[in-house]
C-alpha cells in the first residue's frame, strides 16, 4: 500500500522481513549512516502517538508496520526507557530474544499497549516488537547529563492482534461510568414508602355477584369506639349479692347430700352391722385378759 505517492513498489510486492534481515539489513544500516535499499521504513518519534494513529503514518503495511523511533530514557541518570505514549503506554510482556548467530546483533522485545494512565491502563490488542542493538554502551554520558536520549534509532514493528484498526477511546469508557455512576461508585438503591395497590373497582362490577342472605346490619353496632364497646360488656356481667349466692351454695350441698344417699349401701356394705361388729370385738379382748 502506497503513502502519498512516495513509493513506487512493483505489483506483487510484499515486505515480510524475518528478524534476521530487519536486524542485518535495515536496523544496522540505519544506525551506521548508510542509506536502504528501499526507503520502505518511516522515521517517527513513535512514542508521541496512539498505536491506531500509526497506519496511516507509515510508507508501507497492510497489516503491519515498520518504523524508526529514536527512544528516551526515563531518568536522566538511567537506562531505563521511557515508555509513556499518546493516551496510554506501551508494557513490556515476555523475555528478550536475541537476533544473530554466532553472536547476537540485535535484541527483540515484545510490548502491549496500554490506554490510560499507569498503573491502571486498559489493555490493548495492539502489540509491538521492538529491534535495537546488541552490545551498545547505553550509560548516561557524564559530559551532558541533560540528554535523555537513549537509542538514536529502533526499530519498531506495530500490528493488532485481531487483524484491524482498534481503536479504544478512553474518554468513551470515561462518559460511561459518569452515565452510570450507580457501578463505579456502588451506591445502594434508596428505600422509598411504596403506595398501597390500587384496586379497581370497576373491574369487579362484570364480576357475578353472591346473594346476600344473612343480615349483617347488626355486625355494624359491634364496629364502634373502644368506650361504647366497653360499657356494652361491663352491662352484660352478672351482678351476684351476698345473700343470693349463700342461698345457691346451701342449695348445691342439699343437692349433693341428696345425691350421696343413693350410694350409702355401695360405700358401707355392711350398713348397720358395723356396731354389733366393735362391740364383739371388746368383749373378745376382755374375756382373753381374764383367762390369763
Amino acid at each position: 500500500m502506497e503513502r502519498g505517492g512516495e513509493l513506487e513498489l512493483p505489483p506483487g510486492f510484499r515486505f515480510h522481513p524475518t528478524d534476521e534481515e530487519l536486524v542485518n539489513y535495515y536496523l544496522c544500516r540505519k544506525c551506521a549512516g548508510q542509506s536502504l535499499a528501499v526507503p520502505i521504513i518511516k522515521e517517527i518519534d513513535l512514542y508521541k502517538f496512539d498505536p491506531w494513529q500509526l497506519p496511516d503514518m507509515a510508507l508501507y503495511g497492510e497489516k503491519e508496520w515498520y518504523f524508526f523511533s529514536p527512544r528516551d530514557r526515563k531518568y536522566p541518570n538511567g537506562s531505563r526507557p521511557n515508555r509513556a505514549a499518546g493516551t496510554g503506554y506501551w508494557k513490556a510482556t515476555g523475555a528478550d530474544k536475541h537476533i544473530g548467530k554466532p553472536k547476537a546483533l540485535g535484541i527483540k522485545k515484545a510490548l502491549v499497549f496500554y490506554a490510560g494512565k499507569a498503573p491502571k491502563g486498559v489493555k490493548t490488542n495492539w502489540i509491538m516488537h521492538e529491534y535495537r542493538l546488541a552490545n551498545v554502551d547505553r550509560s548516561a554520558s557524564k559530559k551532558n547529563n541533560n540528554n535523555l536520549r537513549l537509542d538514536d534509532w529502533v526499530l519498531c514493528r506495530i500490528y493488532n492482534k485481531k487483524g484491524s484498526i482498534e481503536k479504544h477511546n478512553v474518554t468513551m469508557e470515561r462518559s460511561k461510568m459518569t452515565e452510570y455512576p450507580e457501578i463505579s461508585h456502588e451506591q445502594k438503591p434508596e428505600m422509598t414508602n411504596m403506595p398501597p395497590p390500587h384496586t379497581d373497582m370497576s373491574s369487579m362490577d362484570s364480576a357475578p355477584r353472591v346473594q346476600q342472605t344473612t343480615d349483617y346490619s347488626s355486625c355494624s353496632e359491634h364496629v364502634l369506639s373502644p368506650e361504647v364497646t366497653w360499657e356494652k360488656e361491663v352491662q352484660s356481667e352478672l351482678q351476684w349479692s351476698s345473700d343470693e349466692l349463700e342461698n345457691s351454695f346451701n342449695t348445691l350441698d342439699n343437692q349433693f347430700i341428696n345425691y350421696m344417699d343413693g350410694f350409702s349401701d355401695i360405700l358401707d356394705p355392711f350398713g348397720a352391722a358395723q356396731p354389733q361388729y366393735q362391740m364383739d370385738q371388746q368383749n373378745m379382748f376382755a374375756y382373753l385378759q381374764t383367762q390369763f
